[in-house]
């Protein structure tokens, strides 16, 4: 199996366009303003340090944006 096929969001993000960036940042923001703190107070109500609560919010994003398939 290739590595393009298990890694689709990586093909798209070698064609990236430096004109989306601007936009790209917004978006980023705005979810991470949203995603970080509540993942650190699900994290602290589940009993546990409120960095298994960014590594849970951050690393699936990550592998979601690799994974990605695009249309």
């Amino acid at each position: 199996m290739q590595w393009k096929s298990l890694t689709p969001g990586l093909i798209n993000l070698l064609a990236y366009e430096r004109t989306w960036l601007k936009h790209d940042v917004r978006a980023g923001l705005s979810v991470a303003a949203v995603a970080l703190p509540v993942a650190i107070a699900y994290a602290e109500l589940a009993g546990v340090s409120a960095i298994v609560g960014l590594y849970s919010c951050i690393l699936p994003m990550v592998a979601y944006a690799l994974a990605l398939r695009g249309n």
